[in-house]
C-alpha cells in the first residue's frame, strides 16, 4: 500500500490544490530569524511567543513523525465586483470575500484525517489552521508547496501567493518531500516599493507592526499617523500581492466558498456603521473579517469614512457620538474634527 500516493489522490478529489509532506524534525533553520524578529518587536501579536514551540513539532505532539501541509488558492475576480459600489465604500482584502478559510481548510484536514484513519487504525494527528505554534509558511515551504517572496509570503508557480495554508502533525512515518530550492523570487522590489507603511523593510525583512493588515486587526488604538494610509480598507491589505509579478496569469480558485456571496468586497460604510448585531453575524459571521468582532470593523469603517475626505460624511459620524461604546465615540469625534478642518 502506497499511503502517500493514496493521500495525495484523495486530497485532490476533495478540492485541495496543494499537498506536501515533511518530517517532524525541528525547524532549527529559522530559530535565529524568529529570535531576531522577536527582539526587534516585529511580531504581529498573534504569534506564539515560545520559540521552541514554534520550531519543534514534538513540543506539540510528542510522538510526531511527519507533517502534512495543504494549501488552497483563494484568488478570484468576479466580473460584477464594482457594479454596486456606494458613495462611501470600504474595501475588504480578497481573503475575506467568502467563507472563512479557517473553516474550509479545517474541514478538508479533518476529511484527510478520516481517510487516513480508515487505512491506518493507529493514526494520530493534531491539525491547525493559523492556530498552531509552528510557522505554517515554513512547514509548507519545507513540504515543497512554494518558495518565499521578498514580502515573506509563500509563492507557488501555479497559484501565486494567493494561497492559504493548513497542516497536521502526525505519527505517520512517511517519505518527506523537498523544498523548492531551485525556485526564487524575481527580486523586482515592487512589494517593497509599494508598501505604504514600509512594513517590508528589505528582502525577506517583514515588520508586522507596520503592516496594514495587522494594524486593522489589532484592538489597541490605531496611531494618528497610521490612519490616513489605511485609505478605505477595513480588513486586510492586498497591495504587496497585487503588484507581485508572480501573481500574473495564475489559476483562479476552484473553491466556490471563497467567492463573495453574502459579503460585498467593497461594503457600504454607512451600512456597516449602523448594522444590527443579528445582521452583522449573518453577513460577516462566516467571513474571516468577522472574527475580530463588530466594534473593530466599525472602528476601521470610521477611519475609512474619514479617508474619503468628504464633508457629507459628518452627519453620519455625528450620529455615532450617541454610541454607548467610548472607543466608537472617540474615533467619530476625531473624524468630525478632521473633516470640519478640511479645506
Amino acid at each position: 500500500m502506497d499511503l502517500k500516493r493514496d493521500i495525495k489522490h484523495y486530497a485532490n478529489s476533495i478540492g485541495i490544490d496543494l499537498i506536501g509532506f515533511t518530517s517532524a524534525e525541528p525547524f532549527e533553520d529559522i530559530r535565529d530569524i524568529l529570535e531576531f524578529r522577536k527582539s526587534l518587536g516585529y511580531l504581529s501579536g498573534f504569534e506564539e511567543k515560545d520559540i521552541d514551540l514554534r520550531i519543534n513539532p514534538k513540543k506539540t505532539m510528542t510522538n510526531a513523525e511527519s507533517i502534512i501541509a495543504i494549501a488552497l488558492s483563494y484568488y478570484n475576480e468576479p466580473d460584477d465586483i464594482k457594479n454596486d459600489i456606494s458613495k462611501f465604500c470600504g474595501k475588504l482584502s480578497r481573503i475575506a470575500w467568502g467563507t472563512d478559510y479557517h473553516i474550509v481548510l479545517r474541514e478538508k484536514l479533518e476529511k484527510i484525517a478520516k481517510f487516513i484513519k480508515n487505512k491506518k487504525m493507529d493514526f494520530e494527528y493534531k491539525a491547525f489552521v493559523d492556530t498552531g505554534p509552528l510557522v505554517d509558511r515554513q512547514v509548507a515551504y519545507r513540504a515543497g508547496l512554494g518558495y518565499y517572496g521578498y514580502n515573506s509570503v509563500l509563492i507557488n508557480d501555479k497559484y501565486g501567493s494567493w494561497i492559504v495554508i493548513g497542516y497536521m502533525i502526525t505519527n505517520l512515518q512517511i517519505e518527506a518531500d523537498y523544498p523548492l530550492i531551485d525556485k526564487r523570487c524575481y527580486g523586482c522590489n515592487l512589494c517593497i516599493k509599494n508598501c505604504p507603511t514600509g512594513a517590508i523593510e528589505g528582502a525577506y525583512k517583514f515588520n508586522a507592526d507596520k503592516c496594514i493588515s495587522n494594524i486593522l486587526q489589532q484592538k489597541k488604538e490605531i496611531r494618528g499617523k497610521d490612519r490616513p494610509v489605511l485609505e478605505n480598507k477595513i480588513y486586510g491589505c492586498d497591495i504587496c500581492q497585487e503588484v507581485c509579478p508572480h501573481n500574473k496569469k495564475i489559476e483562479h480558485t476552484s473553491e466556490d466558498r471563497f467567492s463573495p456571496v453574502k459579503l460585498s468586497p467593497m461594503p457600504d460604510l454607512i451600512e456597516l456603521l449602523n448594522i444590527p448585531n443579528k445582521k452583522f453575524k449573518e453577513t460577516y459571521g462566516m467571513s474571516s473579517a468577522g472574527w475580530r468582532g463588530k466594534k473593530i470593523l466599525q472602528r476601521n469603517a470610521i477611519i475609512a469614512l474619514v479617508n474619503h475626505k468628504d464633508k457629507d460624511a459628518i452627519p453620519y459620524l455625528q450620529e455615532l457620538l450617541k454610541d454607548s461604546r467610548s472607543e466608537i465615540r472617540e474615533y467619530a469625534l476625531w473624524g468630525i474634527n478632521i473633516l470640519q478642518d478640511m479645506d
